[in-house]
């Protein structure tokens, strides 16, 4: 999904508004923002765990940042794509709690 681009094509940005809760400017945002991060378009385990240390300095969350790359990680590559990620940010940010519960214990 545009992994070589620094901006969402019209057709992803369209199906990205369908199947989340963002809308085309917030797309585009967080779309930059990960493309900055994982200029291949893709999030290995390893850099998603750095990431989630960060949020989590003092002990060890890699058991559940594992779990939750499990989770996001919906077509189970190994790797976690730009629409993997939002979408999977859309549940957990936006949902409702029947959402939210669907999505974790998929």
């Amino acid at each position: 999904m545009g992994k070589n681009n620094s901006k969402l094509s019209q057709e992803e940005t369209e199906e990205l508004l369908r199947v989340t809760k963002f809308d085309k400017k917030e797309l585009q945002q967080w779309y930059k923002g990960f493309i900055r991060d994982c200029p291949t378009g893709l999030l290995d385990r390893d850099e998603f765990q750095r990431i989630y240390r960060q949020f989590f300095p003092f002990g060890d969350p890699s058991n559940f940042s594992n779990f939750v790359f499990n989770v996001f990680d919906s077509n189970k590559n190994g790797k976690i794509e730009f629409k993997e990620f939002i979408t999977a940010l859309s549940i957990t940010s936006r949902g409702n709690v029947e959402d939210k519960l669907e999505w974790a214990f998929k």
